[in-house]
């Protein structure tokens, strides 16, 4: 592939709405009509058919008309593309919630002597986070799991020391 075929791909990609398009299509787990995708990713129908016109120059979307109606669907390839990319945002939420928690150790914890820690809250944060990171490792690939459990003991860890229980 020359440089400027690479450029576009990854211009393609760093964009919102092709993103949106892909992970749609892998979700629905069947062929959308053009207007549908074009609704669910907040998008202008025109430019929905030129995003989906550059997925399917990349063989990643492919095209069914009957008569007037078109539906689109993901190739194979367009799968696994939209798994990776599922993936690549799984571990990117994994870090905004680790970022997350180590701003509440610094904040609330860190440096200060129990009785001087609002354990409810904090213990009320926490727990929104152990809630978030189940959900997010549920039925992801094993990356993601492992990142998962990491993030879930070191915000059980955060969580005993502002509680002031003994850390597993």
């Amino acid at each position: 592939m020359g440089k400027k075929i690479n450029r576009a791909v990854e211009n393609l990609f760093l964009q919102e709405k092709p993103l949106k398009a892909l992970i749609l299509l892998k979700s629905e787990n069947k062929p959308l009509y053009t207007a549908i995708i074009s609704k669910e990713i907040d998008c202008t129908y025109a430019h929905t058919l030129n995003v989906l016109a550059e997925l399917e120059k990349l063989k990643l979307v492919s095209f069914k008309e009957t008569g007037r109606i078109k539906l689109v669907n993901l190739t194979e390839l367009g799968e696994e593309a939209a798994a990776v990319l599922e993936n690549f945002i799984d571990l990117l939420r994994l870090g905004d919630a680790e970022a997350e928690v180590n701003q509440i150790y610094e904040r609330e914890i860190k440096g200060r002597l129990r009785a001087e820690i609002n354990k409810k809250a904090i213990s009320r944060q926490l727990e929104k986070h152990k809630e978030n990171l189940k959900r997010l490792s549920e039925g992801r690939p094993q990356n993601v799991l492992l990142f998962s459990k990491k993030l879930l003991k070191k915000v059980e860890e955060v969580a005993a020391e502002a509680l002031g229980y003994p850390s597993r």
